[in-house]
């Protein structure tokens, strides 16, 4: 996507945000913690590749060494914007900016990851199948997912309403998608899948830039390797 129609890169705000969360200056994100927690199982001995799609300022690694769980991390962002702040902040703190990835799953065609972590990232895409897909290629035998599921889908394209003057005018998808149909979707690639409650909302509903969000998990995995 041409960065004048990101939505992502229209927001000051949003950005100085996503920095204080790279540098691990901000609260930790409540979706950040249980994420990490429902990976914590599939963290081995050996550190496994991560990959942190829609990594935002990459704040995901810091709930990762909250607890102490040691991999491989990778994060990956379409936002040109987002990814300069996150590899800013992971340069300050004496990390690898190079772990921060400019582009989409698609663009990570015949490299391998073990893990994958999918947090509030489905919602604004077309359909939920492509990311998935792409995912299932490149050999991720567990994957986490945080999304606005529910009993169907629905499909919504709309202004953000929220960014900077001169941004509001550009729209973005703000998608519900149906639990079961990606449930389904995943088995297809060789996963076995499970929900969980969303520890924060606990199925309630939590309204972001004015749209309602149903946040719930999905919790796949597969023996290593398969689809690989």
């Amino acid at each position: 996507m041409r960065p004048e129609l990101n939505i992502w890169e229209g927001s000051a705000g949003l950005l100085n945000l996503l920095a204080a969360r790279g540098l691990n200056l901000a609260p930790e994100m409540d979706s950040a913690a249980q994420g990490a927690e429902l990976l914590a199982p599939f963290v081995g001995p050996k550190p496994p590749r991560l990959l942190d799609v829609g990594c935002g300022g990459g704040h995901f690694y810091h709930s990762l060494v909250k607890r102490g769980l040691n991999v491989d991390y990778y994060g990956l962002d379409s936002s040109p914007k987002v990814v300069a702040v996150a590899r800013n902040s992971f340069k300050t703190l004496g990390l690898d900016p190079g772990r921060i990835i400019l582009g989409t799953a698609e663009d990570l065609y015949g490299l391998k990851f073990d893990l994958g972590v999918v947090i509030n990232f489905l919602t604004f895409r077309p359909d939920f199948r492509e990311p998935l897909d792409r995912l299932s290629d490149l050999g991720i035998s567990a994957l986490v997912v945080r999304d606005n599921f529910g009993p169907k889908t629905e499909i919504t394209w709309a202004t953000d309403g929220y960014l900077d003057e001169g941004y509001n005018h550009l729209h973005g998808y703000w998608n519900r998608w149906s639990q079961d149909e990606a449930r389904e979707f995943l088995r297809s690639r060789g996963f076995t899948v499970r929900a969980e409650v969303d520890r924060r909302t606990k199925g309630a509903v939590e309204l972001v830039v004015g749209k309602p969000y149903y946040w719930s998990w999905l919790v796949a995995h597969r023996p290593p390797n398969l689809g690989a």
